[in-house]
């Protein structure tokens, strides 16, 4: 650096820097439990080995194979164990599908358990064998799955939900949330739960399957390099593969981890990857699906739509809107009834009862719970063959048309001689899947709820093109129909209705118009699944704000006991700050407010002083510290003189700490680097008059982004959310010195709280910003470079 002198006698600076004078990328942190990761600092890291990029792509390779293996594999057993309590197909293995032995059976070929064991097979058969073996089986499936789940706590429920926090930046026990461990636990869990009887899907819970399998490979194959944002960028993949091999839609896992995810990194970096994934995924597991089937590829083994027509006509479009709506409705109604039912008062109410019942401890009450309800589903499914199919094969049959003439040797589940029959089977079905689907799913069993929305869907849409079709004979318009097909077509009003039932659970659009067309294959219906699909989106959005996933991080996340609280951020929510998957009216419904509406003023935001009112210790300090809920403090010169001089985090404080630990009542002076002017002289004056001391020099975040009182509030929140900040300083307006003085702090927790009360705490507020003229506002927001 060199100073000189212009003609006026101003002086001025010159810096040169060098290249070894680069600033150095900063050291990886230690982010504790229930935190949000430094994105910016995060990202800045750099590799320190030449094969890296060899390596990361090595891992999200083999990673993205074994999760389509895994997939596989799940699938033939829960299949398999799923039909093996109602009996076993005794015909060589090309005559049938390892992939759906029940429903791909000959009919002469398939034996109940009374028939192999008695060789009789009659209704009293039926009711006193045959269901007793089918009860048994299922309860000691779901017993197991429940004994799994109160050991392996993390494996509860989908999944989806906490993958998202994860990616958008929460520190949530990645290690063991996504550890070996958990991923063994999950898959037995996942098997026995789709192989019970239950209603629920393994379609979301392989989300969090393949997520732990990408985690595991990249703490193997990319080491010390492994830092938290590429965790994260590596996380969306997987979420995509895991929805691809789910459903057998590459492109739609790809559409889904930009429907569904925040992310820090541009749309095309997060695409590529998890194009690259899906694709690999795929291909493994139908190569593996196909191989396990005894035959070459065959679409009907995974989902299939065998339409009776490939058209549709202008005057459907009435029926496909009325399930479009209908597809809301639902999402609006099983919300709602989902978390009442998973509210912590009902199910203890309802393990209660039980362990009264039954006399037993209340250390049972969970099991009994799973018990009773494998029981209540089994009971309900038992009487009629096509509610004994699991979830995927009934999927399977609801998609398939119906043919001309029914084979003797082959059973068919869904076709009959008798609509009206098949037609109040459909919707029994879809009722008492929406009350068990509702119930199940939020209890403490791992499984989803994407597979039993679009069998209700499909049931629904079933339903709808069985009565369509009796309307159209009734109209005598048969002749749209030719030798082969009619127009209207059953199977096609499933496809429409599981798509629009499945957005009005998840408010998706493009990726599940995608997933149902991957599903089907049938091109000419696209146009009327967009059509279901919209109006599913808007009738629920008239409904409700939130799908199923953020309702559950609203509701329950870090503000229930379903998993060992933490002390950091403990019940303070999930702190997304996020409207990527909200209806659009949230936004709308903020009032024209200055930051300061929201803030904490400074008089009641744990600071950490440098000239404290009284002198720290280490002891009182340390104490201050692990009283805390929060994961850090801002750092200001004194109560008096609140000068902003940066932000030290909990866990770095603690750590400093813990070295002094053995002189508990030492006194110790902080010290901050690079100490403004203003502050120097406060902080001499006040260390002259302290006699013997420790210092602590603290490591502090110096902000990015500064933000003063009367800056807008919408301006900040779109600040946080683009920007993935963690908290903003507010500084005083008032002050033109050149610091700048706090006068109140926002963290993401505080933001995210007012989203989810739809701002309700700010109407009426009277502090508004200066002016709607951002330019006239120049110090009110500065981004530090």
């Amino acid at each position: 650096m060199t100073s000189s002198y212009t003609l006026e006698g101003i002086p001025t600076l010159s810096y040169h820097p060098t290249e070894d004078s680069q600033p150095a990328p900063p050291p990886k942190r230690h982010y504790e439990n229930c935190t949000y990761i430094d994105w910016p600092s995060e990202n800045q890291l750099q590799p320190s080995q030449e094969d890296y990029n060899f390596r990361k792509w090595a891992v999200v390779i083999g990673a993205a194979v074994l999760v389509g293996y895994m997939a596989s594999f799940i699938n033939l057993l829960a299949t398999f164990f799923n039909d093996f309590k109602k009996g076993l197909c005794l015909r060589k293995l090309d005559s049938w599908s390892l992939s759906n032995p029940y429903s791909t059976c000959p009919a002469d070929s398939w034996k109940s358990w009374s028939q192999i064991l008695f060789g009789i097979s009659n209704w009293f058969s039926a009711v006193f064998i045959n269901l007793p073996l089918y009860l048994i089986m299922s309860v000691v499936m779901a017993g197991c799955a429940t004994y799994i789940s109160q050991k392996a706590p993390w494996i509860r429920q989908s999944g989806i939900p906490e993958i998202k926090l994860i990616v958008s930046g929460l520190n949530y026990n990645v290690s063991q949330y996504l550890g070996l461990q958990t991923l063994l636990y999950k898959v037995a869990g996942l098997v026995l739960v789709v192989s019970s009887g239950l209603w629920l899907g393994k379609e979301g819970p392989l989300v969090h399957v393949s997520c732990c399998i990408f985690n595991i490979l990249l703490e193997i194959g990319v080491g010390a390099d492994c830092h938290e944002a590429l965790r994260r960028e590596i996380l969306s993949a997987a979420t995509a593969t895991g929805i691809a091999v789910a459903f057998n839609a590459p492109i739609g896992g790809v559409l889904f981890v930009l429907e569904s995810m925040p992310s820090y990194f541009i749309p095309t970096k997060n695409m590529w990857n998890s194009f690259v994934t899906a694709t690999v995924a795929v291909v493994s597991y139908s190569g593996l699906t196909a191989f396990a089937s005894g035959k070459n590829f065959d679409e009907k083994d995974l989902f299939s739509v065998e339409f009776g027509n490939v058209n549709w006509i202008m005057l459907e479009f009435i029926p496909f809107v009325l399930l479009g709506c209908a597809g809301g409705v639902y999402g609006s109604f099983f919300i709602d009834l989902n978390i009442k039912l998973g509210r912590p008062r009902f199910r203890n109410g309802i393990r209660q009862a039980l362990v009264k019942l039954t006399n037993v401890s209340d250390h049972y009450g969970t099991v009994l719970e799973m018990v009773a309800l494998v029981v209540v589903t089994a009971l309900l499914s038992f009487p009629f063959d096509m509610t004994k199919l699991s979830l995927n094969a009934y999927l399977i049959a609801l998609f398939t048309d119906c043919p001309t003439e029914i084979s003797a040797d082959s059973k068919n589940f869904i076709c009959g001689t008798n609509d009206a029959a098949t037609a109040l089977k459909l919707m029994y079905f879809a009722a008492i899947g929406f009350f068990l689907a509702a119930y199940t799913f939020g209890s403490d069993l791992p499984g989803g709820v994407l597979m039993p929305s679009l069998v209700i869907g499909a049931s629904t849409g079933r339903w709808l093109g069985i009565v369509a079709q009796a309307f159209q004979r009734w109209l005598n318009l048969d002749a749209v129909c030719t030798e082969t097909s009619c127009l209207v077509s059953p199977s096609s009003y499933a496809v429409i209705g599981a798509a629009a039932f499945m957005t009005g659970i998840t408010k998706y659009t493009m990726c599940v118009v995608v997933i149902m067309f991957e599903l089907s294959g049938a091109v000419s219906y696209v146009l009327p699944i967009m059509v279901a699909v919209m109006a599913s989106k808007f009738s629920n959005d008239w409904m409700c704000k939130e799908n199923i996933y953020d309702t559950w991080i609203r509701e329950v996340f870090n503000r229930e006991s379903h998993i060992p609280p933490e002390h950091v951020n403990d019940g303070r929510g999930s702190g997304v700050v996020n409207f990527t998957t909200l209806t659009t009216t949230i936004k709308s419904k903020l009032p024209d407010l200055a930051v300061s509406a929201v803030m904490v003023p400074v008089e009641r935001v744990e600071c950490v002083f440098l000239v404290p009112d009284t002198p720290y210790t280490v002891e009182s300090l340390q104490s201050r510290v692990d009283s805390t809920i929060h994961e850090g403090f801002p750092v200001v010169l004194s109560r008096e003189n609140p000068l902003s001089l940066g932000y030290v985090t909990r866990s770095s404080l603690s750590q400093q700490l813990r070295m002094m630990e053995d002189s508990p009542l030492t006194t110790i002076v902080l010290q901050v680097p690079q100490l403004p002017r203003a502050a120097v002289g406060a902080t001499l004056h006040f260390e002259k008059g302290l006699g013997d001391f420790s210092v602590i020099k603290l490591t502090v975040e110096q902000p990015t982004f500064v933000v003063n009182d009367l800056s807008p509030l919408v301006l900040v929140i779109d600040a946080f959310e683009k920007m993935s900040l963690n908290y903003v300083v507010v500084t005083d307006s008032t002050y033109h010195g050149s610091d700048d003085r706090m006068v109140g702090f926002v963290d993401r927790f505080v933001l995210s709280d007012l989203i989810r009360t739809d701002f309700a705490g700010l109407h009426g507020e009277s502090r508004p910003y200066i002016s709607s003229d951002y330019r006239s506002q120049r110090r009110s927001i500065e981004l530090l470079t």
